[in-house]
């Protein structure tokens, strides 16, 4: 066989081993991952939970009860109304009005009467401020979440017991979390601060005041 008859030969018989190893080629290159392919698809099981929005409506309505102590008298139940209005998601302006007695029966024990009764009415309204400091959710389960709220609150009012009206200023914080958007329950702590000088010396009086209420968005 002449040499350039050979050369020949074997350059047909290499392009023919390149047409035959050529499509595998192709298709192992087509099959490595990119370099930004994920490799593995992980397998989320995503929870869908049901998250309360407060309700668009600005103003909120509802009822309180719960204990009233005041100073040098005890503790007694207290119930009440109260009316809202959402300024912002921040802010919001509160007014109050509540009922509860005082007694004096202790000191009637000792022989000493300082009211007409043993048992007299006690009643106040208050305007105050709220802010709503640390809004929030609570999770009930794996699969519910409530709207929730930790609010400050301080404003200035009345207090009227034994025929006497006293300038009460009030200030505390309470939790607001929702089941439903357009109703919130409420757990409230409160102090209002008046002076009096119903022992013989005037002074200012602490009375703290812990309410549950029940309120609606409207």
């Amino acid at each position: 066989m002449q040499p350039s008859m050979f050369i020949r030969f074997r350059i047909t018989r290499l392009g023919l081993l390149l047409l035959l190893f050529a499509p595998g080629l192709s298709q192992a290159q087509d099959t490595q991952p990119s370099a930004t392919e994920q490799v593995i698809q992980p397998e989320l099981d995503r929870r869908k939970l049901h998250i309360p929005r407060i309700d668009t409506e600005d103003f909120e309505i509802g009822s309180y009860i719960g204990l009233l102590s005041v100073e040098d008298f005890g503790a007694k139940p207290v119930y009440g109304l109260r009316l809202a209005y959402h300024v912002s998601e921040d802010y919001f302006v509160e007014g109050i009005v509540g009922q509860s007695t005082v007694s004096d029966e202790a000191l009637r024990a000792l022989g000493l009467s300082l009211f007409p009764s043993p048992e007299e009415k006690l009643t106040y309204y208050a305007l105050s401020l709220g802010y709503n400091l640390l809004p929030g959710e609570i999770f009930i389960g794996r699969r519910n979440a409530m709207t929730s709220a930790v609010y400050l609150l301080g404003g200035v009012g009345n207090t009227k017991f034994v025929n006497e009206n006293r300038f009460t200023i009030n200030f505390g914080m309470g939790i607001r979390v929702l089941p439903v958007d357009w109703i919130a329950l409420h757990l409230t702590m409160r102090d209002h601060l008046f002076e009096s000088d119903i022992l013989g010396t005037k002074e200012m009086k602490n009375n703290f005041e812990l309410t549950l209420g029940v309120s609606m968005y409207f």
